[in-house]
C-alpha cells in the first residue's frame, strides 16, 4: 500500500491530502450542523407541547367559567321552589348558551339536582332517563377543594356531538345541602384548520367555525379531544372525525393511562391513509379528556428539515468548490513539473535540439532555466563528441579499408607464395627424391654379392625416399592442388574432401553445381580454402561418420554448406578465444568471407554434428 502511495503523482498525492483534509472540516461543520438542526427540531416539539398546554388551558378557563356562572346564577335557585327552579334553570341556559359563547364547546342543557340527587329542574337537553338520582352526578363527584369538575357526556342530543358535562355544586349560605347543577355541552367542529390565534381571544364574539386562513402554514393546526373511551368529542380540521374513534387512540392510550403529556411523530402503518405528523398530547385537568395537537411533518418540521437541506447542499456545494479550486491551484503547481518531466525525458532520450518552455516564473521556472542551459551545455558537448566520432569513424573506416587490403594482399600473396613452394616442391624436391629413389634402384640391383644387411639398408633408404615423395605430393596439393587449376573447384573439392576423410572412415557426399560462366580466380581459391578448412576441422576434431558438401551457385551468389554428425561443439565458446589453436582456422574462414563481403554462419550442437554455411556474391572472371 505504502508503494502504490508513493508511486502516486504528486498532483493526486496533494489531492488525496486535501480531500481527507476537507472531509474532516466539513464533516465536522455538517455534524455540528446536524446537531443544531436537532436541537430545533427538539425546541419545534416543545413549542407545539406548549401549543397544546395552552389550548388545553383555553378549554380549562372556559370549564372554569361555566362553574363560576353557575355559583353565580344558581344561588337564586336555592330559595325558589319546584316551579321557580325551573325558570331560573332556563335563565341560566340562557345566560351561558348565549351571554358567553365559548370557542370550543356550545352550552345545551341544564340539570339542577338536590344534594340526595334528586332531579328538581332541567333546561334545554339532553333528556333525561327518569328523575331518579344519578350518582354519577351526585355533589361527591366533585374534587374537594375544586370549583368544577368534567364528566363524560350523559344521555344524547338531537344535534351535535357532546363534548362533556361540566359538574358544580352551589352551597347554601344558609346551611341547607344545597344543589348540584350539571352542565351539558356539545362540541363546536370545523373543518377548517384550528389556528390557535383565532381560538385564543377572549372577546364576547364566538370565532366562526371556519376561522380565519392564515398567510404560514406553520400556524394551521388539527385538534382533537378524545374522551377516555377513545371517541373524539371535538375534531377541528380537515379529515376529523368527531362522535367517531380517534385514529390516535393506538399511539395515545398509554399516555392517556398515566395521565402524562407528550410530543410523538405520528407515522402510518400499513393501509393508514394518513400522512405522518407531529402530534402534542396533553391532558385536560379535572377530566378525563385529552387534547391532541397535530401538523403535518413537512409542515411541523418544514424549518429543520429545510435547513438539514440547505447544510446539505451548501456543506456538497462548498466541499466541491473547495476541491475544485484545490485541483486549479495544484494543477498551476504540479503542470511546470510535468512539464519539465517531459522535457527531463526527452533530453534522456537524446532530443537535446527542442528547447525547455516552462510558463513559471517561480523556483520552477528557475529550475526550467538551469536545466535549458544544461541541455545547451549537452548539446554543445554532443555536437563535439559527434564530430570527434565521425573523425574517429572516418579513420576507423579508411584504417579498416587499407587493412582489408593489406589483408586482401597477405592472402594474395600468401596464395601466390603457396603456389610458388609447390612449384619449387614439384619442380625441384619432387623431381630430386625421385632421382634419389631411382638411384638407390639401381645402387640395390648393382650389388649383387652384397651382404643381406646392406641390402636391407638399400631396401629401407629406397621406402624412406618415397615416403618423403608421398609426404612431399602431399604438401604440394595442400599448398596448391594442381586439380584445382586444371580441372576447377569442383574437382578440386571433390579430390580433397575424398582424399582427406575417407581416408579416415567418414562417409563423405559431395554435391556441386556447375557455374555458368567460370568465376573470378580469387573467389575460386577462396571456396577452396574455406572447404579445406571445414573439412581439416571435420578430420581432425568432429569425429564423424558422414559428411555432406554441397556448392550451388544461383542469382550470382556462391553457397557453401559443409555438415557433418560429429560430437558438435560450443561455437560461442571457441570463436571467444580467438588465439587458441582450434579457433585460428574459423577465424581465418571469417576473414576470407568478410574480405568478400560474404556471410558466415556456423550452427553446432552437442552431439548433433556441426554445419558451416556460407554465402559469397561472386563475378565473372577468367576462364
Amino acid at each position: 500500500m505504502t508503494s502504490r502511495f508513493r508511486r502516486l503523482g504528486i498532483q493526486k498525492r496533494i489531492m488525496l491530502y486535501v480531500t481527507v483534509g476537507l472531509v474532516l472540516m466539513f464533516g465536522s461543520i455538517a455534524f455540528l450542523g446536524l446537531q443544531s438542526i436537532e436541537q430545533a427540531t427538539q425546541l419545534v416539539y416543545q413549542e407545539r407541547l406548549s401549543t397544546a398546554y395552552t389550548t388545553a388551558g383555553v378549554l380549562e378557563r372556559d370549564f372554569l367559567h361555566v362553574a363560576r356562572d353557575v355559583q353565580e346564577v344558581s344561588l337564586r335557585l336555592i330559595m325558589k321552589d319546584e316551579t321557580g327552579r325551573t325558570t331560573a334553570a332556563r335563565t341560566l341556559l340562557d345566560h351561558l348558551a348565549k351571554t358567553d359563547p365559548f370557542p370550543f364547546f356550545q352550552v345545551v342543557g341544564v340539570w339542577v339536582f338536590a344534594a340526595d340527587g334528586r332531579l328538581l329542574a332541567t333546561a334545554g337537553g339532553p333528556v333525561p332517563a327518569s328523575d331518579t338520582a344519578i350518582p354519577s352526578l351526585s355533589a361527591e363527584t366533585i374534587v374537594s377543594g375544586s370549583e368544577f369538575a368534567v364528566l363524560p357526556p350523559v344521555g344524547g342530543t338531537g344535534g351535535g356531538v357532546l363534548f362533556a358535562t361540566i359538574v358544580s355544586r352551589v352551597a347554601d349560605p344558609e346551611g341547607s345541602p344545597g344543589l348540584v347543577v350539571a352542565v351539558h355541552t356539545v362540541s363546536i367542529n370545523s373543518s377548517a384548520p384550528y389556528i390557535p390565534t383565532s381560538y385564543w381571544r377572549t372577546g364576547n364574539t364566538r370565532p366562526p367555525l371556519s376561522a380565519p386562513a392564515e398567510d404560514h402554514p406553520e400556524a394551521k393546526y388539527h385538534l382533537e379531544v378524545v374522551g377516555p373511551d377513545g371517541i373524539a368529542v371535538l375534531g377541528i380540521g380537515e379529515d376529523e372525525r368527531p362522535g367517531e374513534k380517534s385514529r390516535h387512540i393506538n399511539v395515545i392510550k398509554g399516555l392517556m393511562a398515566e395521565g402524562k403529556a407528550a410530543t410523538l411523530l405520528h407515522k402510518p402503518d400499513s393501509g393508514d391513509a394518513f400522512e405522518p405528523h407531529v402530534m402534542a398530547v396533553v391532558p385536560l385537568a379535572g377530566s378525563t379528556l385529552y387534547v391532541v395537537l397535530e401538523q403535518p411533518v413537512d409542515v411541523a418540521l418544514a424549518l429543520p428539515r429545510q435547513i438539514r437541506q440547505r447544510l446539505i447542499l451548501l456543506t456538497t456545494l462548498g466541499f466541491l468548490a473547495t476541491l475544485l479550486v484545490a485541483w486549479i491551484t495544484t494543477r498551476h503547481v504540479v503542470k511546470p513539473t510535468e512539464q519539465l518531466t517531459v522535457a527531463a525525458q526527452r533530453m534522456a532520450q537524446g532530443d537535446l535540439e527542442r528547447p525547455i518552455n516552462v510558463t513559471a516564473q517561480d523556483e520552477v521556472g528557475k529550475l526550467a532555466e538551469s536545466l535549458d542551459a544544461m541541455r545547451q551545455r549537452l548539446r554543445a558537448a554532443h555536437q563535439q563528441v559527434e564530430n570527434t566520432n565521425r573523425g574517429l569513424e572516418s579513420q576507423v573506416r579508411e584504417r579498416t579499408s587499407r587493412l582489408g587490403e593489406v589483408l586482401g594482399k597477405i592472402i594474395s600473396s600468401q596464395e601466390e607464395e603457396r603456389y610458388r613452394l609447390a612449384r619449387e616442391l614439384h619442380d625441384e624436391t619432387a623431381q630430386t627424391l625421385g632421382a634419389l629413389s631411382i638411384a638407390l634402384d639401381r645402387a640395390q640391383g648393382g650389388l649383387q654379392d652384397a651382404s643381406p644387411e646392406t641390402v636391407e639398408q638399400l631396401t629401407e633408404a629406397k621406402a624412406i625416399a618415397n615416403r618423403l615423395i608421398e609426404e612431399t605430393r602431399r604438401l604440394i596439393l595442400d599448398l596448391r592442388p594442381m586439380v584445382l587449376d586444371d580441372l576447377g573447384l569442383g574437382a578440386a573439392i571433390r579430390w580433397y574432401a575424398e582424399s582427406h576423410l575417407e581416408e579416415q572412415g567418414v562417409t563423405t557426399n559431395v554435391e556441386f553445381e556447375q557455374p555458368a560462366y567460370r568465376i573470378s580466380k580469387h573467389v575460386e581459391v577462396s571456396l577452396f580454402r574455406i572447404v579445406q578448412e571445414a573439412v581439416n576441422n571435420i578430420a581432425k576434431h568432429a569425429h564423424a561418420q558422414h559428411a555432406h558438401i554441397r556448392l550451388e551457385f544461383r542469382d550470382s551468389v556462391a553457397t557453401v554448406m559443409v555438415s557433418d554428425d560429429g560430437k558438435g561443439f560450443d561455437v560461442d565458446r571457441v570463436l571467444d578465444f580467438g588465439a587458441s589453436a582450434n579457433s585460428v582456422g574459423l577465424l581465418g574462414m571469417q576473414e576470407r568471407v568478410r574480405l568478400l563481403n560474404g556471410r558466415l554462419h556456423i550452427r553446432s550442437e552437442q552431439g548433433k554434428g556441426t554445419q558451416v554455411t556460407v554465402k559469397i556474391p561472386i563475378t565473372e572472371g577468367p576462364a
